[in-house]
């Protein structure tokens, strides 16, 4: 792949354009700076099902050592107190923030037993990190993490803050053998959401043998303006796409945390008036998929519900919201 210089552009951009078009027949292409690619498929039919994952993707970065797939770590990030307005109604379903947190922790809850429920399940462990939720509030949190049928913890986070918090849930990571999946406390996840996960994660590893990022659901950029080149995957539940951003909320192996610890760093900054900058996903996580390939499921497996803006397209939140019940109130599916 060749690159340019935007500066280039206007006084060599006929010049460029006899170039791009000279050095195609040879698997080449000009794209700006930075710019996404995906390198050509050759011979496209001969590739079965998801060993064109070894096309897609430069073969310069393969997993040498073996890692634990079985195993998956589940952090849930909480946060619900009185000083974050814990009782304001939410703009997008019009109710408090109490209840939009129990109800995605209830989502959360029966999709990790439905993985659980299956044949040769992972292994699975939750932990609940919590930023120092009101004691009445915590405790709403526990009942619900207590229909788990898996092991699972509730721990305080060592310094009050979201950047603070989001640090020491990769640090956790950092130095593990297995499967993570970083999550936040207002994502209302599809039932079949962790499986799924583990499952596609797990079926990628086998054919192209390293690892990758999914994100529950599609950015915004995948659906708006920018409409960047993309490969399309059939699992057996549903297409994936490839992506190249996502939040701080995404599934991957903690040895890419290990690896690519510069890239998790400055997420401590996530929150702070002065370098909040710093703690963007464009300068920390997004910076991995330089390297590893990242998927996101179509349709969506969960929805960000903090507000209109943030969910995937036509994702049916209403459905899921009322598929849950009321917050401790016999909402949870057996």
């Amino acid at each position: 792949m060749l690159f340019f210089n935007n500066s280039w552009l206007i006084p060599m951009n006929e010049f460029l354009r006899i170039v791009r078009k000279m050095v195609r027949p040879f698997g080449y292409d000009l794209c700006k700076k930075e710019a996404y690619n995906l390198r050509p498929f050759k011979n496209f039919e001969q590739f079965p099902d998801l060993a064109v994952i070894n096309q897609a993707f430069s073969e310069e970065h393969k997993e040498i050592s073996k890692s634990n797939l079985k195993l998956l770590k589940i952090i849930i990030r909480t946060c619900t107190r009185e000083d974050r307005n814990v009782k304001n109604h939410s703009a997008l379903t019009g109710s408090s923030l109490k209840e939009v947190v129990e109800r995605c922790l209830i989502s959360v809850v029966n999709s990790i037993n439905d993985a659980l429920s299956r044949e040769n399940p992972p292994n699975i462990e939750v932990i609940i990190l919590d930023d120092h939720s009101d004691a009445i509030y915590l405790e709403d949190i526990r009942g619900i993490v207590s229909k788990l049928q898996c092991i699972w913890t509730i721990q305080n986070t060592n310094t009050r803050g979201q950047g603070a918090s989001l640090h020491q849930q990769f640090s956790m990571a950092r130095q593990d053998d297995a499967l993570y999946y970083f999550c936040e406390d207002d994502y209302l996840h599809e039932k079949t959401a962790i499986y799924e996960l583990w499952a596609f994660y797990n079926e990628v590893y086998k054919v192209a043998h390293r690892h990758l990022i999914l994100k529950l659901q599609g950015s915004e950029s995948l659906h708006e303006n920018s409409h960047y080149p993309s490969y399309i995957l059939l699992s057996p539940y549903r297409y994936w796409r490839s992506t190249s951003d996502a939040t701080h909320c995404f599934f991957t192996h903690s040895k890419v945390v290990n690896e690519y610890w510069h890239c998790f760093e400055n997420t401590k900054y996530v929150g702070d008036p002065r370098k909040r900058y710093l703690g963007s996903e464009s300068r920390t996580t997004n910076l991995i998929f330089k390297d590893l390939p990242g998927f996101s499921p179509i349709p969506a497996l969960a929805g960000h519900l903090q507000s209109q803006a943030t969910l995937p397209p036509f994702f049916d939140w209403k459905r899921l919201w009322s598929a849950v019940g009321a917050p401790l109130a016999g909402a949870l599916s057996n």
